[in-house]
């Protein structure tokens, strides 16, 4: 990354009863045919991304936070739940394992001002559609998942539900054991 600039993206933090429902439907899969050749989220790590900046100079990290702050306001706080399992990029082609969040309306106008507050804060436009999810995880290398046939369909997370109050402005750090992520802004909702 070099020259002093830190990874960043906005997200929801999970509470305690989804990220073990989450976790606890990762671990399921993971044992199932092909499980093996998925990289698996640490559960301390799960989260909702709503925005990922990439690379940003630290002293930017203020302005931001305040202009999604600004753009988010009239967001006001919601209940989120768990729901099936979905693949991307297709359901027959898959790299990525997740689970599908909702409302999906609530957290598309919540993404939404998210998007908005980073484009007034210099960053350009996010190119791809937002999609409500919570990644399990990802292919290894550059292969497809394999799961056994019919797996995805019987899981089912529904009913874990928690209280959406704040989105984060997390610091993303790589590492060999798995990225870690810090918080450095909370971003209440209200309406």
């Amino acid at each position: 990354m070099g020259s002093g600039k830190i990874r960043v993206f906005f997200a929801l933090e999970l509470d305690a009863a989804a990220r073990v429902r989450a976790a606890g439907i990762a671990a399921a899969l993971r044992e199932q045919t092909g499980g093996r050749d998925v990289r698996w989220v640490r559960e301390e790590s799960l989260h909702v991304t709503l925005r990922f900046l990439g690379s940003v100079d630290p002293a930017r990290v203020a302005d931001l936070a305040r202009e999604v702050g600004l753009a988010t306001r009239g967001v006001a706080p919601f209940s989120a739940s768990l729901a099936g399992i979905l693949l991307f990029p297709s359901p027959r082609r898959p790299r990525v394992i997740a689970l599908g969040l909702e409302p999906r309306e609530a957290l598309a106008a919540l993404a939404a001002g998210v998007e908005r507050g980073a484009v007034a804060a210099g960053f350009a436009p996010e190119e791809r559609p937002f999609r409500p999810h919570l990644t399990l995880g990802r292919a290894r290398d550059q292969q497809r998942i394999r799961l056994a046939a019919g797996v995805t369909a019987s899981v089912t997370a529904a009913g874990d539900a928690w209280d959406v109050m704040e989105t984060v402005l997390f610091r993303s750090d790589l590492a060999q054991s798995g990225a870690r992520y810090t918080p450095l802004a909370r971003i209440p909702l209200h309406p």
